[in-house]
């Protein structure tokens, strides 16, 4: 599942990765499965993500998607392999890790959250983050006043914008995004796609999307992979949509209906009957 894109544009490189859960002192003691206490959870992984690039991996519940971004994230250790993290062909890129139900604080107004940043990383003033705020809100599409409410007066699609604007004031080199429209209606969900795709294009960010929504990933995707139950990714499909394409338009595209059915048969054969 590699790219074939210079090294000096890559964000992420992960080789030959695996990992598998350590069981329960529960099942040892019951003397569980020998699969289930041998088994890769997520095996043999090769990937690289470029700066700009958008990818989406598909795959059943349970067979190792969220699990793969964990480790990326550095929430779990590799039990075997390499992830380098990279920003300008050095190893000193950041992580913005945004959920399907986002992870503000409930007791801190808007502005407090998204001012974690500068409350946390020594080279952000307040005065920066600021005018980095008030930049966020225009590209979001979110009015000043959001400001001072807190989340739990807010929508979900206007939750997930300020989760993602608090992951942006970290500034980080890739996203990760665990099925994290698929709580919102369609309509906010469209608008958030297209937002989120744009910034990524327009910032040269990158993206990983975990989600079970075919349709979003083509619409949203410059790859989409699928992962088997194995916890293997065993298929890449490209996605040429056209240069200014955005995920609304790429539903109108006459190439779409043909991704959408060509993944959808390879998923239906990786998922099994």
């Amino acid at each position: 599942m590699n790219s074939n894109a210079p090294a000096s544009s890559n964000v992420l490189r992960v080789v030959e990765l695996h990992f598998k859960y350590a069981p329960s002192p529960e099942k040892l003691k019951a003397g569980g499965q020998t699969k289930s206490l041998s088994a890769w959870t997520v095996q043999n992984i090769d990937l690289t993500v470029r700066a700009g690039e958008i990818v989406c991996i598909l795959g059943a519940s349970g067979c190792g998607k969220s699990t793969l971004l964990h480790l990326i994230a550095g929430l779990l250790s590799p039990g075997q392999g390499t992830i380098e993290l990279l920003s300008g062909g050095a190893q000193q890129g950041r992580i913005g890790y945004i959920f399907q139900q986002d992870a503000l604080f409930p007791w801190r107004t808007v502005h407090s959250n998204i001012m974690l940043a500068a409350d946390l990383l020594p080279d952000l003033s307040h005065t920066e983050a600021d005018q980095l705020i008030k930049q966020y809100l225009r590209t979001f599409n979110l009015n000043e006043t959001i400001l001072k409410q807190y989340p739990s007066e807010l929508s979900g699609g206007m939750r997930q914008r300020v989760s993602i604007i608090q992951s942006l004031m970290f500034n980080p080199t890739l996203f990760l995004l665990d099925e994290p429209f698929s709580a919102l209606d369609f309509f906010t969900k469209l608008k958030l796609e297209t937002e989120f795709y744009q910034l990524v294009k327009e910032k040269n960010k990158a993206a990983i999307i975990v989600t079970h929504d075919i349709e979003e990933s083509v619409a949203m995707a410059d790859r989409v992979l699928l992962m088997n139950e194995d916890g293997r990714l065993s298929k890449e499909f490209k996605i040429d949509l056209g240069q200014d394409r955005s995920p609304q338009s790429a539903r109108g595209n006459p190439a779409f209906a043909s991704y959408y059915n060509d993944i959808w048969a390879e998923l239906k054969a990786v998922i099994g009957p």
